[in-house]
């Protein structure tokens, strides 16, 4: 069994306890959780008289999972004490937590297990109703899991979770893969980097630039790859495919074990869009902060690579009540400026276009945190055109 760091949504301030401070499982695999001893801030499933009726929240634990592609989502659990509630949310829009807490999430699957064998969905539901069926998903759909113990004590939650495309088998993918094997000593720990399609779930070949490592830096090309650690390390990755948005990622790696990433690549299809994040304005203006400069000129490269696109940009803003004519100035200001650079850097013009939209497509129409603020404050990305 594998073990991978995850992501939490914001570790200064939010419990995993709480649905808003879930962690977040960002692909298959193997993963070790671990229960706080506690509820959290809030009862979070108070909201559910169905739920509460059935149970009382003592030890819980919250994960999320977006599907990277349509398909099926599996998963097993098992903790080694206590009985378990399982609880499975999905909402229409993209704040979950704050459907759940309103009592207007949707009740995907529910699960009680009293003894202490593994539990989950399947392909093949249990007459014991330790497993039920998996959840098909949509590319880009989240799910929140609620997990709760009872027994009030820290103990592990043991995770193996499963995706499986439509219409895709392992034999398809196994055709496509292109391994390349950059170890310099195969008895020490490695990192495993897999490129793949975000809505086929196939590999993709593609080109992969390190940069500011030790001994990594270089230019590689393929669809997975083996590199050494052995050691501590940080490594920064660039992704570029014809036909798919770049992809930029950073990560730090302590080198006491073998770490596997997968990297999905959204395709740039008509009607297909990505955030910007990096390319920050000063505050009230359309003048990049500092800092936005390198996300600039990836954007530049991309326009270059891919030369038949064409683009809208979108500019976004944060701001509370309606959409004021003063917001969408701004908000139009920025995806201009974003615009201008691209011609300025040499860009045929009539390949672009600058849209804003003021506070009118918000991310999180009523932000309880700050991080929820900024993502209201976007540029984005959309293809217009193959």
């Amino acid at each position: 069994m594998s073990f991978v760091c995850l992501s939490q949504r914001d570790t200064d301030a939010l419990d995993i306890a709480d649905c808003y401070g879930g962690v977040f499982i960002d692909r298959p695999g193997d993963f070790t959780l671990q229960f706080t001893a506690r509820t959290g801030d809030k009862n979070d499933i108070e909201a559910f008289p169905s739920l509460t009726k059935r149970m009382e929240e003592t030890n819980s634990l919250w994960a999320s999972f977006v599907a990277p592609y349509d398909g099926v989502f599996f998963m097993m659990a098992y903790a080694p004490k206590g009985s378990m509630d399982f609880v499975v949310f999905k909402a229409e829009n993209s704040d979950i937590c704050g459907a759940v807490e309103a009592g207007g999430a949707e009740i995907e699957r529910l699960l009680q297990v009293e003894s202490k064998d593994s539990f989950g969905l399947s392909k093949d539901p249990t007459p014991e109703n330790q497993y039920l069926y998996g959840i098909s998903m949509q590319a880009g759909e989240e799910i929140h899991m609620f997990f709760n113990n009872s027994v009030q004590e820290r103990i592990k939650l043991f995770l193996n979770i499963t995706y499986e495309g439509k219409g895709i088998t392992e034999a398809d993918i196994k055709k496509q893969v292109e391994v390349k094997d950059h170890r310099t000593d195969e008895t020490l720990t490695h990192i495993a980097v897999r490129l793949r399609d975000r809505s086929t779930g196939l590999p993709v070949n593609a080109q992969l630039i390190i940069e500011d490592s030790r001994d990594k830096n270089g230019l590689y090309m393929g669809t997975d790859f083996l590199f050494t650690l052995g050691k501590r390390t940080n490594i920064n990755m660039k992704i570029d495919a014809p036909g798919y948005f770049f992809r930029d990622e950073e990560f730090s790696l302590e080198g006491n074990r073998n770490e596997e990433v997968i990297l999905w690549l959204e395709p740039a299809a008509p009607g297909k869009k990505i955030e910007l994040e990096g390319i920050q304005f000063n505050m009230g203006s359309s003048d990049f902060a500092s800092g936005s400069e390198q996300k600039l000129r990836r954007l530049k490269d991309f326009m270059s690579l891919n030369s038949e696109i064409h683009i809208e940009i979108q500019g976004h803003v944060h701001a509370v009540g309606e959409n004021s004519f003063a917001g969408r100035r701004l908000s139009l200001a920025r995806a201009k400026q974003v615009m201008e650079y691209l011609e300025d850097s040499g860009i045929d013009k009539s390949r672009m276009e600058a849209v804003g939209f003021g506070n009118e497509h918000m991310v999180y129409p009523e932000p309880k945190f700050t991080w929820q603020e900024q993502a209201n404050r976007r540029v984005e990305v959309k293809i217009v055109k193959p």
